[in-house]
């Protein structure tokens, strides 16, 4: 399975991005005009231009054709083709996108000091010991937290789904689940498949979404 990774400057203004919103949903315009900072603009059109770009690729249809319905908790599907299940997620200054026959789901999140106050409150006790057994206990956290947003995007239940719910360590929840490390990110995908021996993460050039 194909992960594709882009960083972004998030100091660049947004007006360097400006000519490429006619390139972008209705819905996802509306939605950076609501933003306030630069850096929400352009991570918001840079993701918008990068589904785009992927689902193009993988499916042959041109991006301006490509047109999307949303689930009952919002989570994005291609209406030209509703075998194809795809996620995305960013933190800091990277962007991350999955797309498979499978439902599933990607999270990342940016690697820093583990918060057990968080892990206490939002893991459940399985999760918080494995954490605190661990010998690296920051690493350890964000596998716990990636893989949590992971199901629950790979569901589409988003934050209806309460993180204490379910325990991503269970194999009952009979899903498979990837960790990988990409500099100072952490990166997990949750897929419906039983089993994915192995994700291969591709840096993708922001030049080739602004073509």
């Amino acid at each position: 399975m194909e992960v594709k990774l882009m960083y972004i400057d998030k100091n660049k203004e947004f007006s360097c991005y400006e000519q490429y919103l006619p390139l972008i949903s209705k819905r996802r315009k509306d939605k950076i005009s609501r933003f306030y900072f630069d850096k929400d603009k352009t991570v918001s059109l840079l993701t918008g231009l990068l589904i785009r770009n992927e689902i193009s690729q993988r499916l042959g249809i041109i991006p301006s054709d490509i047109e999307f319905g949303y689930g009952e908790h919002g989570k994005p599907y291609v209406l030209n083709s509703r075998d194809y299940h795809f996620s995305v997620s960013h933190s800091g200054n990277a962007i991350v996108f999955v797309g498979d026959s499978f439902p599933v789901g990607i999270d990342i999140e940016q690697i820093a000091d583990e918060n057990l106050k968080m892990a206490k409150r939002f893991f459940t006790c399985n999760e918080y010991e494995y954490i605190i057994n661990s010998k690296q206990l920051n690493i350890a956290f964000y596998k716990i937290w990636t893989s949590k947003e992971a199901y629950v995007k790979m569901l589409g239940l988003g934050l209806s789904k309460p993180l204490k719910s379910f325990d991503v360590l269970n194999e009952s929840i009979n899903c498979s689940f990837v960790t990988k490390r990409a500099t100072e990110y952490l990166i997990t995908v949750c897929s419906e498949k039983t089993v994915i021996n192995d994700i291969k993460i591709e840096e993708l050039p922001i030049e080739r979404l602004l073509r």
